[in-house]
């Protein structure tokens, strides 16, 4: 009896005929399979963690005769769809792994080996992937006719990069998008061929190391006389299958390299019906204006906001002048004032540090005043409060630093902080009820 094989990664149903949506086929083997870890697992392994270990889902791993469902790989995400049994139950399919040249079905339930099955594809899912991947063959094909060499890419759920070797210019950016998508209009054909049949020279440098190329097939993806790739993924027939393409915009990454994002297919007009609609949302709800009317109203708005933050800053530098000539008076003009303090709830430190800013001038610019921070007076300054459970922070400088400090720890549950000698300065995480009032209480002893 002839046992049953797998056909090997390279020359699946999916990769002769990526069009399929239906397919019989049978069962070859079916067995309990633990998913590898996925980059964000191995990130929470090495997080500590109180809780304990979620147990591991069991899976079943189903190996086919051969396959409409394309396993991840050349950058395009594995496909998804069901597998139907003689008896109509159907097994969902979440997953599909290449393992070295075979291709592994994920599922939550065995499939007896021997069965003849149906697969069913998740065609919408297959279409949006091809659209992209075959999107970004394309569009780094047009980038090579720039010099211009795609170093990586990666496909997003709504939005794909490729990474090239520097930043482009917007100017290169609108001329390659229009490129592209006169090349989409012109329907350029594309098609599968052997390394034999194509003829050329190809880069295999980015073919996964554990595909064995002495028994795998190494496929190459030609679009017109445009571009010729080795690739395992899905594509499609024809350029005009992408529909449209739209490069958005560039983030700059390591060593001077840039991520250009774009999107194709079906995407652009959801994408654009997205961005549409949160566009007529700021316009209408938000800013009161028509949508032609957004970046006028914004730079309105904008300017404003930095008028409003500059008298803000220059309305916190009275405030904060206000105090330290207060909290200077004091000590210039009583003996017995050794101890002052100021309070705000806001708990931004920039207000705390003009106002010993402020005092720091006065001092320095009045020495015959007799005002000392050193050791003669101390300033505490406080700021933060109980509701917003944001906590606040603390600095205190004089001669009874430490004094008060050791004070303010017993009053101040969540304090933490440091220094010695005439100096200390401490976080306080969040206020527990009661205990600003206490050290208010307590700071304003020193006042009577």
């Amino acid at each position: 009896m002839t046992t049953a094989t797998s056909t090997i990664v390279g020359a699946l149903a999916c990769q002769k005929n990526s069009f399929l949506k239906t397919f019989k086929t049978n069962v070859v083997s079916s067995y309990e399979y633990t998913l590898p870890p996925t980059s964000r697992d191995k990130q929470n392994k090495n997080k500590k963690s109180k809780e304990p270990e979620a147990p591991k889902e069991v899976k079943y791993a189903v190996e086919l005769e051969d396959t409409i469902l394309f396993p991840e790989g050349g950058g395009q995400p594995f496909d998804k769809g069901t597998i139907t049994l003689p008896d109509d139950k159907i097994v969902h399919v979440t997953t599909v792994l290449r393992e070295k040249l075979t291709a592994l079905h994920i599922t939550d339930a065995p499939v007896e080996p021997g069965t003849e099955v149906t697969l069913h594809l998740d065609w919408d899912r297959r279409m949006d992937l091809m659209q992209q991947h075959t999107g970004q063959h394309l569009l780094s094909a047009v980038f090579d006719t720039y010099n211009l060499e795609t170093l990586s890419w990666s496909m997003g759920d709504i939005v794909n990069y490729i990474e090239l070797p520097e930043k482009v210019s917007d100017e290169i950016v609108a001329e390659v998008n229009a490129k592209v998508n006169d090349l989409i209009f012109q329907g350029l054909p594309i098609k599968v061929v052997t390394p034999d049949q194509h003829g050329g020279e190809l880069d295999t440098s980015h073919i996964p190391d554990d595909y064995d190329l002495s028994q795998g097939i190494i496929r190459v993806v030609k679009i017109g006389e445009l571009d010729a790739n080795p690739c395992c993924g899905t594509h499609l027939s024809s350029t005009a299958q992408i529909q449209s393409m739209s490069l958005l915009h560039q983030v700059s990454v390591r060593g001077g390299h840039s991520r250009l994002y774009f999107i194709c297919g079906a995407r652009v007009y959801k994408y654009l019906s997205k961005q549409h609609e949160l566009l007529k949302n700021v316009s209408g709800n938000v800013l009161s204006c028509q949508i032609e009317e957004v970046v006028d109203k914004v730079t309105v708005l904008n300017s404003n906001y930095r008028k409003a933050l500059s008298r803000e800053s220059n309305l916190l530098k009275e405030i904060a002048n206000g105090e330290a000539q207060r909290i200077f008076n004091r000590f210039k003009t009583s003996d017995s004032a050794t101890v002052d303090y100021v309070y705000r709830a806001d708990n931004n430190a920039d207000f705390l540090l003009l106002v010993q800013k402020e005092l720091t001038t006065l001092i320095n610019t009045n020495k015959e005043a007799g005002v000392n921070v050193s050791d003669k007076q101390t300033v505490v300054l406080l700021n933060g409060d109980y509701p917003s459970g944001t906590g606040g922070m603390v600095k205190i400088v004089g001669p009874q630093a430490e004094t008060i400090q050791a004070e303010l720890k017993k009053k101040i549950t969540n304090l933490k902080g440091g220094g010695k000698g005439a100096s200390f300065q401490g976080k306080i995480a969040k206020y527990e009820k009661g205990e600003l009032e206490d050290v208010l209480s307590y700071l304003d002893t020193f006042r009577s």
